[in-house]
């Protein structure tokens, strides 16, 4: 049950993937109130159920921002919000998943996953088809989300077991709701595409370049990405540089700009990642920094801010270094560009990321395990 199928990112990326981790061992149905109307449809080996009563965008951000809102009000740990403000949470939520409880009773599944620790909607129709049938989390936790409002807490008290992606994940789940033992680290199912060793980027060649990733436009001066990317162009002028901007993709050779079109599919960035000396990443994803692995799935190090879901992948994993400030990146990209650096994180990096994201095998053993479908190896500890 999700409340949005196919969505782009990686939350709607890994959400698809658990949906085919479980399809090797069970028959998978999809439910969403996504849909012009209500409808049956196949995708792939997936049977989705379309309610046709899709979540207003609106309405979810005014739940994020309320749930913020209070967050950071003086507010005793465990208080439970008012009537009046759960409520207002809600509004706008609960009546798209109505028709859900009729989905499930036509499908009368034996174990029932929620994407989304959000998701309470889904709950109460789950609850309303059968209060007793088993229940799995996915909560997908993004980067900052406050996990232990009260009102939400339902979802994993409900859950026998919680499936994340990434120890930050882990420890942020725990951290709010305690449990260890039922949280489960699965990873991501990645791996490095040999043809994307094939032929390089057109624009900065095979040039041993700073590859380099912004959210930012290329005429975006004054905001602190494009001027993070600005400085390591200018600091380091005998190295080419390639830049994703929003809307164009910057290679810097000498002093001089050669401008492409934007890097929009994820197979062009790993081509780029691929032939990089290494990774500069001031836009890693909020949830598991789906582009970091890649990068270092290539053996390409990768350069990332503290405050990120990808420092656990440049400091646990040991494939990077991280920063604070403008002074701290240039200090690591120019530590990193020593070669004996450069190849001790290139090495460890690769190591790590293969072992956790690189088998589509390990990623269905530790799903099924974790929804009790299959011995498998079990959950994956710290």
């Amino acid at each position: 049950m999700t409340p949005h199928w196919g969505a782009p990112g990686e939350s709607g990326w890994i959400i698809r993937q658990v949906a085919g981790a479980l399809a090797w061992v069970a028959d998978v149905d999809v439910v969403t109130p996504d849909g012009r109307s209500p409808g049956t449809a196949l995708d792939a080996v997936f049977r989705i159920h379309r309610l046709g009563t899709p979540l207003r965008p609106t309405a979810e951000l005014r739940r994020d921002v309320l749930v913020d809102i209070v967050h950071g009000a003086d507010r005793a740990p465990g208080t439970t919000p008012s009537q009046e403000l759960q409520s207002e949470t809600d509004r706008d939520l609960l009546a798209p998943w109505a028709a859900a409880a009729d989905a499930l009773a036509s499908i009368r599944p034996d174990l029932v996953v929620i994407a989304g620790h959000r998701s309470i909607g889904a709950l109460h129709a789950v609850n309303r088809y059968d209060s007793s049938v088993p229940m799995v989390l996915l909560p997908l936790a993004l980067l900052g989300q406050d996990l232990s409002f009260p009102h939400f807490t339902p979802l994993v008290e409900r859950s026998a077991s919680v499936l994340v992606v990434t120890e930050q994940e882990r420890a942020s789940v725990v951290s709010a709701h305690g449990r260890p033992g039922d949280v489960h680290r699965i990873g991501a199912p990645l791996r490095a595409n040999p043809t994307s060793m094939s032929e390089p980027n057109p624009w900065v060649g095979d040039t041993d370049y700073i590859l380099v990733r912004t959210d930012t436009a290329c005429d975006g001066a004054g905001d602190p990405q494009y001027d993070l990317a600005r400085m390591i162009r200018l600091r380091f002028p005998e190295r080419p540089v390639g830049i994703c901007h929003r809307d164009a993709f910057c290679a810097w050779h000498m002093g001089r700009c050669s401008t492409g079109w934007p890097i929009e599919r994820s197979s062009d960035l790993a081509r780029l990642a691929a032939w990089a000396a290494l990774t500069v990443d001031l836009r890693p994803g909020p949830l598991f920094a789906r582009e970091c692995i890649d990068s270092l799935l290539y053996g390409t190090p990768i350069v990332v801010p503290r405050g990120s879901r990808a420092l656990e992948h440049a400091q646990r994993g040991r494939g990077g270094l991280w920063f604070d400030s403008a002074g701290e990146l240039m200090g690591c990209v120019d530590a990193m560009l020593d070669p004996d650096v450069h190849a001790a994180l290139a090495a460890r990096g690769r190591a790590y990321a293969e072992e956790e994201f690189g088998s589509t095998e390990r990623f269905v053993t530790r799903v099924t395990a974790a929804c009790g479908l299959g011995d498998g190896i079990g959950p994956v500890t710290p």
